[in-house]
Formats: C-alpha cells, structure tokens, sequence
C-alpha cells in the first residue's frame, strides 16, 4: 500500500520534510478498515529502531495530529491528538460530552481568572466602600459600656505593629496567647464591636477576609470574615494614632473613678468571662478523653451555676472529676462514647448541688498550662478589676474602691501568678 493508500486515524500537517520521519507518523497513526490499530507500538519503535520515550518525542516534531471525527465545540478544529491513548481518550469523550481543543481551554481558564480577579477586586472596593476606615469622630471612652471598653483594651493593646496601626486578626493569635477564652467569644465581641460602628476593616486587611454573602432576596452582599480582618477603631487621622490615643485614653479612664455604667456592669461581665473560660476548660477535658462535645444551653446553664457559689479554680475540679468519671464509664461497657459524653455535666451539677449540700469547702485547682489566660481575661481581670488570682478569686474581692489602699493599682496585680502547673493540683 502507497503512502497515499495509507488509512489513518488522523490528518497529518506534517513538520517535517524528511521521508523517514514522515513514514514513522504514518505508521504509528494507521489503522485498519475497521479502525484498529495498523501496528502495536513495539513494532513501530523496533521498526524506527528507537525508545517509546523517544518515539514520543519524535512524534511532536515530526506532525501535528488532528482527528477530524472530534472537533472542539468552541472553536470547530479538529482536536489535537499527541498519542494514540489522547485519541482514545478524545473518541470517549466525545460519545458522552462535548470537546474541548487545549487551546480554548487556556483561553477559557485565562478568562475565568480575569473574571474572578475582578470580581475580587470589586469584593474588596465594596467592603472597604462600606466598613473600611474612613475620619469619624472618636470614640467616647465613658459612652463605652465595659464590655467593649474590655474588648476594645485587650484588641489594641497587642497591635499588628509597634505604630498600633491596626489589630492582629483572630486567627493570627497563638495558642499560647489566645484573644479569648473560646474563639468563637472573640467572633461575637468583635461582631458587636464592628455592627455598632466602634471599629472598621482596616485598609492593609487581606482578600482572603472577605466573601460575597447571598441575602434574603438572593443577592450577592460584601461580607467580611470577623477573624481573618485587621481592625482599627473608629476616630480621625492616621489609624496608628487613633488605637495609640484610645488605649491610652481607656486605661485613663479604668484610673478616674468609673461611669454608673461600668460600675453596674462589671459582674455582669465578670460572669461571661468566667463562663468562657469554665467552657474553655470543660471543652479541653472532653477533648483528653476524646469525647465529641458542643455545649449548648444546659452546659452553660449549670457551669453558670457552679460559678455563682464557687471559684473558677473549683469549678475546674467539677469538671476534671466529672470528664474523669465520664471516661470510666465509657471504659466499663454497656454505653456508647457519646452517651458517656453527655452524662459529664450531670455529674457536675450533682456534685455542685452536694457540695453545696455538705457545705464542703472545695479544693481550688491551680491553672492548666494547655490553656493559657487569653488576652480578654487578662485584661478583664488584672487590668480593669484588679484581681490578683482569678482562679480563685470571687466578686467580692474586686478592689474597685482603691481608696483604702492607695499603692493599688489594677496593672500590679499578679494575674500570672495562678498559672501554675495543673498537674500537682490534681495528686
């Protein structure tokens, strides 16, 4: 059979000029009358006296192959086949889908990143357009409630800088010097601070903090993700200025003797930190023992209750005998992981409400080292109340009136000092 006469799988628009390697395509792409292979591969490289590698090679320089039964549903040319197993592969393709050339699969994609390029960039003119920083009046330190006067303290006083430019992003923080207690306690802090208008998206604030968020009406709202953004609090001028100024001004204003306000707030606040971490610390005890837990209205109810009457520090010996007692109970049969799970703040509360019962004066435990005082605790009770140990500390050892001791002041209260290895509290 002439060169001519040769059935092929493809058309051929050949590269080369030399016989042999035109004689090599030939002969690796022809088939029979019913459209199988001519040849198997070893015999065309016995053949050509070369590699399957090189053959492979060989075969991009020599022609490029194109298969007339499977063009490309964009642009109408034949798709480009570099073997016989991308032939294949096209002839499957093309009996369940549509094809598509690598030409216009480039230009596609190209076009798919320029589209979400812009789009990102319209997310982000939109976001800063709306929540960014933008010359305010400053905030009023008395108008604060001390809630946000604590959030606001532990947030700007550990600045992204040395300039206080803008506030390191939630998921920034290290294990070992966590924000809060609990993240999600910082989402909902910061949450409130950014929907009453006290802080702003910082301008340096990266892309991947921000996301489109489908409305009521299904259309596409900026949003922004609260732990990923760098903040700046709400004032006029360089943002450096304004976190520097209102630090300074809050712990002014924690020296002057205090609004109505915080001086009617500050258990209540004293009570949603101390729960934070009492859940912190419950959370972290079910987790040694690998039990799946979430605490919801119940668990917080009852460790809320606990915290009334007694210290955290005993609050944390509840908990430990209790997730300790959970795990026998698991460990002894009859029950599965997660019902031994639930039972652990049942065995709380019954041991509160007997302590309580035998009037037992409950051994207090020192700090767990894997759970580090976060930021907002600190802050909370060495900065703003004055609490020297608030593992063991009660409401009524606040020194808020520090004018029968004159040498107190909130910074020197040795807040540190409960954090202590948890292991010797345990023998």
């Amino acid at each position: 059979m002439t060169a001519d006469e040769t059935r092929l799988a493809v058309e051929l628009d050949f590269l080369s000029e030399d016989p042999t390697d035109r004689d090599i395509a030939r002969s690796y792409w022809e088939v029979d009358a019913d459209g199988s292979w001519k040849r198997p591969v070893r015999e065309v490289t016995a053949s050509a006296g070369i590699s399957q590698i090189t053959l492979t090679q060989r075969l991009r320089e020599i022609a490029i192959a194109r298969d007339p039964e499977t063009p490309c549903e964009n642009c109408g040319i034949a798709m480009i086949a570099a073997s016989r197993s991308e032939f294949d592969q096209n002839r499957r393709s093309a009996a369940f889908t549509h094809v598509v050339c690598k030409k216009c699969r480039s230009a596609k994609e190209e076009a798919e990143k320029l589209a979400a390029a812009e789009r990102q960039q319209r997310l982000v003119d939109e976001v800063n357009a709306r929540f960014g920083y933008r010359d305010l009046d400053p905030l009023e330190i008395e108008q604060l409630s001390l809630r946000e006067v604590v959030t606001l303290l532990a947030l700007f006083r550990n600045p992204m800088d040395e300039n206080y430019t803008c506030s390191i992003p939630l998921d920034s923080w290290s294990g070992s010097s966590p924000f809060s207690a609990r993240p999600k306690d910082g989402r909902s802090r910061l949450t409130e601070l950014w929907n009453s208008g006290k802080i702003y998206v910082h301008p340096s604030t990266p892309p991947k903090a921000f996301g489109w968020v489908v409305d009521s009406e299904g259309d596409e709202q900026p949003g922004v993700y609260v732990d990923r953004v760098r903040w700046t609090a709400r004032g006029q001028g360089p943002t450096g200025s304004v976190n520097a100024t209102l630090v300074k001004g809050i712990k002014g204003a924690l020296a002057r003797p205090w609004p109505d306000a915080w001086q009617m707030g500050w258990a209540s606040e004293w009570d949603r930190v101390m729960l934070e971490e009492a859940l912190a610390y419950l959370e972290l005890c079910m987790e040694e023992y690998n039990f799946e837990f979430s605490p919801g209205d119940r668990t917080r109810d009852v460790l809320a209750e606990a915290l009334e009457s007694f210290a955290l520090g005993a609050v944390y010996n509840f908990i430990w005998r209790a997730t300790k007692d959970s795990a026998a109970y698991f460990q002894r049969g009859g029950v599965t992981r997660r019902q031994a799970a639930n039972s652990t703040v049942g065995r709380i509360e019954r041991s509160v409400e007997y302590a309580l019962a035998q009037k037992w004066d409950v051994k207090i435990y020192r700090r767990d080292r894997r759970l580090p005082w976060s930021a907002v605790s600190t802050t909370l009770f060495t900065t703003v109340l004055g609490v020297g140990d608030a593992m063991t500390a009660r409401p009524d050892d606040v020194p808020l009136d520090d004018s029968e001791d004159p040498a107190w002041e909130p910074d020197a209260a040795n807040h540190e000092g409960a954090d202590t290895a948890d292991e010797e509290s345990r023998q």
